[in-house]
């Protein structure tokens, strides 16, 4: 009777535990290191893995514009020269470079180089008086005609940070261009009202324009050199076939255009070329 007693009361009353004797849950400290452990052994190379493929994209972005520059650079001096008459062989051009400034028909500052220099024939509007016309409507009586300009292509290497074109050290190498266009001419060959050649050169009296020592400087300021493209490695003349046909060839820099001291030997995937034969596309002159 006394144990079945105190089997009813023990079911009734149960023991209260002291509160020490309490389970608690969590992590320990060896469990939470071994976790960050793990998750960083995860984490870490799949933030590395992403990084490279973001870094992969801009230099590829880069790379592309680059490619589409060069070739929108070479239709430019492919369209240029679409009336191109005569191109000086690169011994020409080194003889063009030796004359001094008094009597160079080309600008020459430092760290400007000419590489492709040309006579093209320009065409030009309502520039002519027409015999005979009477009709007092502006340009009604001026005709359009064609005048001779001397191109050069320039590859500039710059090594002044104060140019928009360079804001770091050291700068990018770029295209540029500067034509010099002479006064248009009647029927007869004379000069519209009497004025000479004045707008960089003049060949009126001293011979043709094909031999550079020929070429005399005139009295009118050089035209503006404008910028073609930026961010360019080389630029060469390779080739000219009888002095009408130009093989050129152009190498961007795409890893210049985010970051700096890069180099094209050791990166040649993101420097790409354009080659072109450029040129005459009539026998006119």
């Amino acid at each position: 009777m006394k144990t079945l007693l105190n089997s009813l009361l023990k079911k009734r009353y149960p023991k209260r535990r002291s509160p020490s004797s309490k389970t608690t849950s969590g992590f320990t400290m060896i469990e939470l290191l071994v976790a960050t452990i793990v998750a960083t052994i995860i984490i870490v190379p799949i933030l590395t893995f992403v990084v490279d493929i973001l870094n992969r994209d801009v230099r590829e972005q880069a790379k592309t514009n680059s490619e589409q520059e060069l070739q929108a650079a070479v239709d430019y001096i492919a369209q240029d020269m679409s009336q191109a008459f005569y191109i000086y062989s690169s011994t020409d051009v080194g003889d063009i470079k030796a004359l001094g400034n008094d009597v160079r028909p080309i600008p020459l500052n430092t760290g400007q180089d000419p590489i492709l220099v040309f006579w093209k024939r320009k065409y030009e509007e309502n520039v002519l008086d027409v015999d005979g016309c009477t009709v007092s409507a502006t340009n009604d009586c001026l005709d359009d005609t064609f005048v001779y300009s001397l191109v050069a292509y320039y590859k500039i290497d710059e090594t002044s940070t104060n140019s928009v074109w360079c804001d770091e050290t050291p700068c990018p190498s770029r295209i540029a261009r500067v034509e010099i266009s002479d006064n248009p001419t009647d029927s007869l060959g004379n000069y519209i009202n009497g004025e000479e050649p004045d707008n960089g050169y003049n060949t009126a009296n001293i011979g043709n324009r094909e031999t550079p020592a020929n070429l005399v400087k005139g009295a009118g300021d050089f035209d503006p050199v404008t910028v073609l493209v930026n961010y360019i490695e080389e630029f060469e003349l390779n080739s000219v076939e009888d002095n009408r046909l130009a093989n050129i060839r152009i190498q961007g820099n795409g890893l210049r255009r985010i970051q700096t001291n890069t180099d094209c030997d050791n990166s040649p995937t993101y420097c790409p070329e354009a080659t072109a034969q450029v040129g005459a596309r009539s026998a006119l002159q």
